[in-house]
């Protein structure tokens, strides 16, 4: 089993959004059945997954690892658009390939250099230093997280369907936390900061996300 195998499996499982994978819904592209049986086991030996008969669910290690590659993806996704010019459906491709390969030391760098190419957001960055969060809102209206602009210091007010997304309890997004939005990908995926680490949301995570606008107190 290759390990870009594994992680292709493991980003799959972490961007359903769902506690538990029914095994027939699981089809990383490019591989047989052979494979594909053959990688989830070494995934279960590995303590990355918890594998029965009909489904398949991620490991608190395994989580932490199919986070990393999502994170990985964002970040080159992010760099091939915004930098390089290249078409969202293009790039995604490309990210794919190139996430199994990159180092975490160059994606770190990737990432510090996107980020000095865009202006500093207005929120500051002590957040967490405000344990008062109604000094920060001000009745803003509450709108689902992708539909903020990049930079904006919000204060999550509630989660859509929470049973369905109770990951993000491990992740520390719950309500009444303060996160920045630092980046929008295509079709609505995000990257926010969270207790001081950052998170590659999908679409369908984002959506669910209800969050107000926070202002400099």
């Amino acid at each position: 089993m290759t390990s870009v195998l594994s992680e292709d499996i493991l980003e799959e499982i972490l961007n359903t959004n769902q506690k538990e994978v029914q095994l027939q819904a699981l089809k990383p592209a490019n591989y047989s059945k052979t494979e594909i049986a053959k990688a989830l086991q070494t995934l279960r030996d590995q303590n990355l997954i918890h594998l029965n008969e009909t489904s398949v669910s991620l490991t608190e290690k395994g989580a932490e690892k199919a986070a990393q590659v999502a994170r990985k993806h964002a970040v080159l996704e992010t760099f091939l658009t915004d930098v390089l010019g290249k078409q969202p459906q293009e790039a995604s491709r490309e990210a794919c390939i190139l996430e199994h390969n990159i180092s975490s030391e160059t994606i770190e760098r990737l990432d510090s250099f996107l980020d000095q190419r865009k202006p500093e957001p207005a929120a500051p960055a002590k957040i967490a230093e405000y344990t008062n969060h109604n000094n920060l809102t001000r009745k803003n209206p509450i709108v689902p997280l992708a539909e903020c602009p990049e930079g904006s210091l919000l204060h999550v007010a509630m989660i859509r369907c929470f049973a369905k997304h109770s990951r993000l309890v491990d992740l520390g997004v719950i309500p009444g936390e303060l996160i920045t939005l630092r980046r929008k990908l295509v079709n609505n995926a995000v990257v926010i900061t969270v207790k001081g680490c950052d998170i590659a949301l999908s679409p369908e995570v984002s959506a669910n996300i209800m969050v107000e606008r926070c202002e400099n107190p």
